[in-house]
């Protein structure tokens, strides 16, 4: 008997708990639940934002080094005409994820090496003499989707210039997905956690006023009896 005594006081004792935290919700004036909402709001913006430029940021500079690393393999190759071994090194890099297009100019402009069967004229650069010293990118558009593509020049633009595109909507694909596997479970695990110290606070506000009121109305009983 003890021991069915005991459970139920323990199940009455964990009924009481969560009806205070409902109850402690409930009694949330209208002024902290927007305070909340919106709190909650402005930091999962932020954060979102924070984020997603960072994780852009990490996929240019990633574009970056994989075009500076074919530019440094291909030099080799043009400088001793080696053909079928620069194909070979396009056609590599055209499998990695993300990757659109690769291809190879000459300092004339000339494509020399190209993952694609045709290159569009519009993917056709001139570089020009400022350009031939410095990485650069530009958004183009190849069969209606956008691209962004890196340029690197090849040992200093005297062999001329190696270029790698990256469908764009794979990028923001690969970044919603970062955000939905960690940073909203993230975001929202930290809201849940302001909810409940704000909940944790006015259960403790209300136990500090009722110790007031009862503390009052023992002074005030004694303060009649002596009377």
């Amino acid at each position: 008997m003890s021991s069915v005594y005991d459970a139920l006081t323990k199940a009455g004792k964990k009924a009481e708990s969560a009806g205070t935290l409902a109850v402690s919700w409930q009694g949330l004036n209208l002024k902290w639940k927007i305070m909340l909402l919106v709190f909650g709001l402005l930091f999962a913006v932020i954060v979102n934002h924070l984020v997603t430029r960072v994780l852009r940021d990490q996929m240019e500079e990633s574009a970056v080094l994989m075009t500076t690393n074919l530019s440094d393999t291909a030099a080799g190759y043009i400088a001793s005409n080696d053909a079928l071994r620069l194909r070979t090194t396009v056609t590599k890099y055209a499998r990695l994820n993300r990757v659109a297009y690769v291809f190879v100019q000459d300092r004339a402009g000339k494509i020399i090496a190209s993952s694609l069967a045709s290159v569009p004229p519009e993917l056709e650069s001139a570089v020009t003499s400022n350009q031939e010293l410095q990485v650069g990118r530009r958004e183009v558009t190849l069969d209606g989707k956008t691209v962004y593509e890196t340029r690197a020049p090849i040992l200093d633009g005297q062999l001329g210039s190696a270029h790698i595109g990256l469908w764009a909507g794979a990028m923001e694909g690969d970044i919603h997905r970062a955000l939905f596997k960690f940073v909203w479970p993230i975001t929202l695990g930290l809201l849940a956690v302001a909810i409940a110290v704000v909940m944790l606070g006015q259960l403790l506000i209300q136990a500090a006023r009722r110790l007031i009121d009862l503390r009052s109305g023992s002074e005030a009983t004694a303060t009649q009896r002596i009377k």
